[in-house]
């Protein structure tokens, strides 16, 4: 049995990992904002499903919750997230604040609340789920382009840094997933169910994959846009 401790669990990727996760006998710390959720959640999943209400962007309160949690977890994966487009109007400081404060520290808060205790028994599992959005600079979303290319460098750095250390660092790059936060979006190719992305995801980090990029279509087609030159690049998304 693995102990999992899921971050966003209450809607999208997160609630879905954490009814797959339960549904394959692992124990699981829900974690998110919405009570009533989370409490909705542990009616549906038993005893094995234990909601913790807690804000990823307040340090001292990760803090706390982690120094409260029944075991230490195998697998951390920092799933939430948060993502509005930006403003062509003007441009808002508050608003790359917030995305990174989610996105980016919220999960780093994560790794230094449980980093000293899964050093000690030399064995842990940290999961970003970032984004293929972090693969260039994408018009509109440049906030939130910029936490996932944070957390995806972030997550490879400390992989290479911690490994020695038994801690293993896993980055996560889904395409479009119809979740809450997608809503709204017009073009959405190769879209997944969050039920698809979630079995995807966690198949593969049982496997000990270190990086999952999916679907593949858009993992080629993002590679593509990767090596493009500058120029042409910003011609082709004007």
């Amino acid at each position: 049995m693995t102990v999992y401790l899921i971050t966003g669990a209450s809607s999208g990727i997160g609630e879905q990992l954490s009814r797959l996760a339960v549904a394959r006998g692992h124990t699981v710390y829900g974690v998110a904002r919405r009570s009533d959720l989370l409490q909705t959640l542990r009616g549906a999943l038993g005893e094995r499903f234990i909601p913790f209400v807690c804000d990823v962007t307040d340090k001292q309160a990760v803090a706390a919750l982690c120094a409260s949690l029944p075991a230490t977890p195998d697998v951390c994966i920092c799933n939430a997230g948060y993502g509005v487009p930006d403003s062509t109007r003007e441009f808002t400081l508050a608003l790359h604040e917030h995305t990174f404060g989610v996105n980016y520290f919220g999960a780093l808060a994560f790794v230094e609340a449980l980093f000293p205790r899964m050093v000690e028994r030399k064995r842990g599992v940290f999961v970003g789920i970032s984004s293929l959005a972090a693969v260039r600079g994408l018009p509109k979303v440049i906030a939130y382009c910029a936490s996932k290319a944070a957390l995806s460098v972030a997550w490879e750095a400390m992989d290479i840094t911690y490994r020695k250390r038994g801690l293993k660092f896993i980055t996560v790059h889904p395409g479009f997933v119809e979740t809450a936060m997608s809503q709204g979006n017009k073009r959405m190719p190769f879209l997944w169910k969050p039920e698809k992305a979630a079995r995807h995801i966690l198949n593969r980090v049982e496997r000990g994959c270190s990086n999952i990029t999916f679907p593949w279509p858009m993992r080629a087609l993002m590679f593509l846009v990767g090596i493009l030159p500058h120029g042409l690049y910003r011609r082709i998304v004007r």
